[in-house]
């Protein structure tokens, strides 16, 4: 890739799982603040709710400090991988703004009574819960 800017553009238009995955960890590995702003479109788009696991992945590779209540949300609603991932994002931020604990505390809770979770969520959301003591 000739520049950052032609590998981000890459990165969102490829069609390729393959391609997109390698694509990301290269960019991580170029730690410009411009990676997790993409990263996180990405993974927010619908049709890639299957593969966004190393998208994930990736976004570790920055502060994300300020996307505290979104990776809540994909604790309690990604996959196995995304799940776990955004987790282990979660458990290296050393500061958020009280509000937005506050939110993340508020919506992890709502989720907490959902019947259909498999054991491994329901262990995951309790190692988040125990976060918020």
């Amino acid at each position: 890739m000739d520049s950052l800017h032609e590998l981000l553009r890459k990165l969102k238009t490829t069609n390729s799982s393959v391609e997109r995955n390698a694509l990301a960890i290269k960019a991580a590995e170029t730690g410009d603040p411009e990676v997790p702003k993409v990263l996180i479109e990405l993974i927010d788009r619908p049709e890639l709710v299957n593969e966004r696991g190393t998208l994930v992945n990736c976004l570790g590779s920055f502060d994300c400090s300020k996307n505290f209540l979104w990776l809540v949300k994909l604790v309690c609603h990604g996959n196995s991988e995304v799940s776990h991932e955004a987790m282990g994002i979660l458990q290296t931020i050393d500061h958020v703004e009280e509000l937005e604990v506050k939110q993340g505390y508020d919506f992890l809770l709502k989720t907490m009574d959902d019947s259909i979770d498999v054991a491994w969520r329901v262990d995951l959301k309790a190692d988040l819960l125990s976060m918020f003591d």
